[in-house]
């Protein structure tokens, strides 16, 4: 984030696990990357959830994450998921969540809880994911994409 190239980017995708911090010069860039037509994906991946929404809410102060509607439009882009983001992993039972931040009316993040679609998009081998779990996970990466790519 800290070079000039990060603003040329229409789409930053997220993930991690454990601790994770913005620097207030971080914080500063995101805001307007952001405020200027950029999106963030950020995908929990079962351990960034508390240190993500901890520093996400310093880039827009006063704002939350606001989980979004089954009915949202980035669930129905290009393929159906009428039940929101689907569950490519099983951890501990809990729901997949989708979650928002907008600006100005527009999503300007999505981030998603439980879910874990981006282990989906690995290679086979290292996560274990059956074929149509694997498939489920690339199709609504491309829901992600497309609707960043065009909102």
């Amino acid at each position: 984030m800290s070079s000039d190239k990060f603003f040329t980017y229409p789409f930053i995708f997220m993930t991690g696990h454990g601790n994770m911090t913005f620097t207030d010069l971080e914080i500063k860039r995101l805001r307007t990357y952001l405020e200027n037509g950029g999106f963030i994906y950020a995908d929990d991946d079962y351990g960034m959830d508390k240190p993500f929404r901890r520093e996400i809410k310093k880039v827009f102060p006063g704002q939350e994450l606001v989980e979004l509607p089954y009915s949202y439009g980035l669930y129905h882009c290009q393929y159906e998921f009428p039940h929101g983001p689907p569950k490519t992993h099983e951890h501990d039972g809990k729901p997949a969540q989708g979650f928002g931040f907008f600006h100005n009316g527009r999503l300007v993040l999505y981030y998603t809880y439980e879910s874990n679609p981006s282990d989906g998009w690995n290679d086979e081998e290292v996560h274990g994911d059956p074929p149509d779990k694997r498939e489920e996970a690339l199709r609504f990466g491309t829901n992600i994409v497309t609707w960043a790519l065009t909102h």
